[in-house]
């Protein structure tokens, strides 16, 4: 006999399975759980290298100096004053620095000078040069950099000179032979402990603190606790690059980087534990 279900699943049905709230709620808390662990992890492995890029940067300044003092019989490049153009704080180069010893030594060997993310002459977590006085050009025509030249100043400009005419406070040293250090023409001299280059760690002077509208001050800047940077490294004469952590003050006393100068309504900190 002919039957119209031959052929048919007789007495199936089909329908359609979804998600119930429970399974939803379920994968919606382990999602949870997976960004708690992950997003962590990934902020660390940001901020190392982040980090490790600065401390790269550092070391191709070490390079350059040396190779610069062995052209030219130990002497540092000149940082103070200049006919091409003077150099009154450590983040402002002179103008030798600038046409001289960035274009013939620093970018030869690294050739990241124009990059605004990863630009030599800036650590990566520095933001308010960029951010205030901008990249590359101003950095190259002017001579602001992201990092504190702490070698070839010029001691009466640090003391005064011109700024002092001018009303601003400049006053050096904060930390002992500070000044010596800050001043050194060649390598290998009496007070060549001291570093040369260092982190851009900065603060206004009280009441302002560790930011600007949001904007860090200082590089390795922790936005969880008021801007005050994690630390700092810092590069000496025979080419290492070590880190310091925190910074020490009157609010942020936790730390191993001390006030090295003022300078007009800024705390300059390069103050090290173990330089003399």
């Amino acid at each position: 006999m002919y039957s119209p279900y031959v052929g048919t699943r007789m007495g199936s049905r089909f329908r359609q399975e979804g998600f119930t709230l429970v399974e939803l709620l379920v994968v919606i808390s382990i999602l949870a759980i997976l960004l708690t662990v992950l997003v962590p992890a990934l902020q660390q492995a940001r901020n190392q290298a982040r980090n490790l890029l600065c401390a790269t940067n550092m070391s191709a300044w070490g390079k350059a100096i040396q190779i610069y003092a062995a052209d030219n019989g130990d002497y540092f490049p000149h940082n103070g004053k200049d006919p091409l153009g003077d150099s009154y704080d450590f983040c402002w180069v002179s103008g030798t620095m600038r046409l001289n010893f960035f274009p013939q030594y620093l970018f030869g060997l690294d050739d990241r000078a124009k990059e605004k993310r990863n630009n030599i002459l800036f650590c990566p977590t520095e933001t308010r040069h960029r951010s205030v006085h901008g990249w590359y050009t101003e950095a190259v025509s002017r001579g602001l950099v992201g990092y504190n030249v702490l070698f070839g100043n010029d001691k009466d400009l640090l003391l005064g000179g011109i700024n002092a005419s001018q009303g601003s406070d400049y006053s050096l040293p904060q930390c002992p032979n500070g000044l010596e250090w800050v001043t050194r023409r060649k390598l290998g001299g009496r007070h060549n402990d001291g570093p040369i280059l260092a982190d851009n760690i900065q603060a206004y002077i009280d009441p302002w603190g560790w930011s600007s509208g949001g904007v860090a001050l200082s590089s390795h800047a922790d936005p969880d606790n008021d801007f005050a940077p994690q630390g700092g490294y810092f590069l000496f004469e025979d080419g290492r690059v070590t880190w310091y952590h925190g910074v020490e003050d009157e609010q942020y006393n936790f730390g191993e980087i001390g006030v090295g100068g003022l300078q007009r309504t800024w705390n300059i900190y390069f103050a090290l534990p173990d330089v003399r």
